[in-house]
């Protein structure tokens, strides 16, 4: 006797699931037209995150940040770090599979713990939901709108993204009712205290740690007291920037040779020296605090420790 539903065809099912693919499809250049794209995407992967690796995971291990590709994440305990550092690319593909882009493409784990967000109400905040509801929109508007959604075919669905397409026009609208202007660089509409909309300032603030790694891959000596005159930083930013240099370079060190550049460069970055300072013991207490971070070393990192020491040196 065969299984019950064996053999049948579960339609709707399978109309779910087309939708569900149009949808995803879709959906995505709609959040790249309102200017959310990068932040959507941040923001469903932290959402998510349960779901993505397993309650067990997710209850030790929480994502901080998300920036040039690299997820910064936080675990309860080192031991944790020592694990995943194991699973790094199921990980990654576990987590790119999910979203459906090449989203990650390393993990960092830190001690920099994630952000709690208050969910209380502030009775100083406004309503947005309410407010919006107020704002109406033009018969051209509408239309305009509509033409844009002509070539979705589904109705279900472009009922949906025309609700959708019909908010995101009432939020621009009430936006500069409220004094909101063109961001300075992109043109979408911002707060009246900012010059850059959300996109814009974490696109500049990744310039700016881009630009606190170049100055460490020009000058690896340099403190936070030397980089602070030439770009505006606080310590735990370039001590931030100093670890992933660090652990960039000691990965691409063999354990077998440590006479090159690489263990160089690693000691004028981990010890602040400068090359008329460096010195063979220097050199030896670097290969020393990071072999286990070599190619060809097959013990658990000690990363965490070396962390802490680094940012006694700014």
């Amino acid at each position: 006797m065969s299984a019950p539903g064996k053999g049948k065809v579960d339609k709707k099912n399978i109309i779910k699931k087309g939708k569900l693919e149009k949808l995803n499809i879709i959906l995505p250049q709609i959040v790249k037209s309102m200017s959310i794209g990068r932040e959507f995407s941040s923001h469903m992967l932290m959402y998510y995150w349960p779901r993505i690796v397993g309650q067990h995971i997710s209850e030790n291990v929480s994502p901080v940040k998300l920036e040039f590709k690299k997820l910064f994440l936080y675990t309860s305990h080192p031991i944790w770090a020592t694990q995943l550092s194991y699973m790094k690319d199921e990980l990654k593909d576990k987590i790119n599979s999910f979203m459906g882009e090449y989203l990650v493409e390393d993990l960092i784990f830190t001690n920099i713990k994630p952000e709690k967000i208050d969910f209380e109400e502030n009775e100083n905040e406004v309503n947005l939901g309410r407010e919006i509801r107020k704002i109406n929109i033009t018969d051209d508007e509408l239309d305009e709108i509509s033409n844009d959604l002509a070539e979705v075919k589904d109705d279900d669905l472009r009922r949906l993204l025309l609700k959708v397409k019909i908010n995101d026009a009432k939020l621009k609208k009430y936006r500069r009712q409220s004094n909101w202007h063109p961001c300075s660089r992109c043109q979408t509409l911002c707060p009246p205290e900012e010059q850059l909309c959300d996109g814009c300032r974490r696109l500049a603030n990744e310039e700016r740690l881009d630009s606190i790694r170049k100055y460490l891959v020009d000058v690896p000596w340099a403190r936070f007291c030397d980089i602070v005159k030439d770009i505006p930083c606080t310590a735990d930013e370039v001590n931030e920037q100093r670890i992933i240099l660090m652990k960039l370079l000691a990965s691409k060190i063999n354990a077998n040779n440590t006479d090159c550049m690489e263990v160089t460069l690693l000691t004028m970055l981990y010890k602040s020296v400068s090359p008329d300072k460096l010195t063979p013991e220097l050199r030896e207490q670097t290969i020393k605090k990071f072999r286990y971070d070599f190619i060809g070393s097959f013990s658990p990192s000690k990363g965490s420790k070396y962390h802490k020491n680094i940012q006694k040196k700014v």
